[in-house]
């Protein structure tokens, strides 16, 4: 499954890190993009939310990463946040790494303290 490896670097993940932010063990990753595992459909969908691209291809099926759903919500990002984006990509690359690694620990931030109040 090498979209699989490639999409993963491209978001600079290790198989740890996505495997905690699908729900799923380092282990099933490391299996899946190795050995070209089979993957079972609940994590197929979960890849592809994840990473925003078709169940097609994530299999190989289609070249098109994006089916029309997943245009829609792009759009929708675009036109929403087009200002953030426009100034993002005038940073250098140190400074968008730094943005991106904000985002990432703020998200984490989030979720633990949503896991601590549902436990609470």
């Amino acid at each position: 499954m090498g979209r699989l490896k490639e999409l993963r670097a491209n978001r600079g993940l290790t198989q740890e890190r996505l495997a905690d932010e699908i729900g799923t063990s380092q282990q099933t990753i490391s299996r899946i993009e190795g050995k070209g595992d089979l993957i079972p459909v609940d994590l197929l969908v979960r890849l592809s939310k994840y990473y925003n691209v078709s169940v097609d291809y994530l299999l190989g099926l289609s070249d098109e990463k994006y089916n029309q759903a997943s245009r829609d919500r792009m759009s929708y990002y675009m036109e929403k946040y087009e200002l953030e984006f426009t100034k993002y990509d005038v940073l250098n690359p140190e400074y968008q790494e730094i943005v991106k690694s904000v985002i990432y620990t703020l998200s984490e931030l989030q979720e633990k303290q949503a896991k601590e109040k549902r436990g609470a």
